[in-house]
């Protein structure tokens, strides 16, 4: 191969040399990731929120997300990807006042001489999981939203809505919850409880 010789290329792109006498560029795409193909080409891969390139062997990888498995909810932004259990063991609140409104993934200790209103929260993706412990002399109330419920085993279920809950009759009564339906009508089941719980 001749050396110390001038190259012009009149195409925008990334130069290459064909091992045969012959320079050319390829295109990229702007803000994309470049791949090695076949015949040592160069294609540009653009991604989106959350997306990475997945192996093929034997083939030009792949743009895509990553799919979330049983316990595991993934959030997708610009820059990001966010992993959280959604199984794990629980962040727990301290109730001191007489109302909260819940999150998913989360206990809740009802902790006042008062009844302790414990809203659901108003969406939960299925497998979500809340528990309530009791703690403060009033005792506590699960109030539901629009269309939501809690089904108690194969004995009962709270009245669809705003008019169903779940209430301790002991101060320390206990109660876990588990989403079963996902979505802002979402049905909880009760997989665990202490006490006698009253259902409305």
């Amino acid at each position: 191969m001749a050396t110390n010789n001038g190259v012009n290329i009149s195409a925008a792109g990334i130069v290459k040399y064909d091992g045969a006498g012959t320079f050319s560029a390829d295109t990229v795409t702007q803000h994309a990731v470049l791949i090695g193909g076949a015949s040592n080409a160069l294609t540009s891969s653009l991604l989106t929120n959350g997306q990475l390139l997945i192996g093929n062997t034997g083939n030009d990888p792949s743009a895509s997300t990553l799919t979330a498995g049983t316990g595991v909810s993934i959030v997708n932004a610009a820059g990001t990807i966010t992993l959280n259990a959604t199984g794990g063991a629980l962040t727990w609140t301290d109730v001191t006042g007489t109302s909260a409104s819940m999150v998913v993934n989360n206990g809740y200790l009802s902790d006042n001489a008062g009844l302790v209103t414990l809203t659901l929260p108003s969406t939960a993706p299925q497998f979500s999981v809340i528990q309530v412990a009791g703690q403060g002399a009033g005792g506590w109330k699960i109030a539901q939203n629009a269309g939501q419920s809690i089904q108690f085993g194969s004995a009962a279920s709270t009245t669809s809505g705003v008019g169903g809950s779940l209430a301790s009759t002991n101060r320390y009564d206990v109660v876990y919850l588990l989403a079963v339906v996902g979505g802002a009508s979402t049905q909880w089941n009760v997989l665990s409880s202490v006490g006698n719980i009253t259902i409305v």
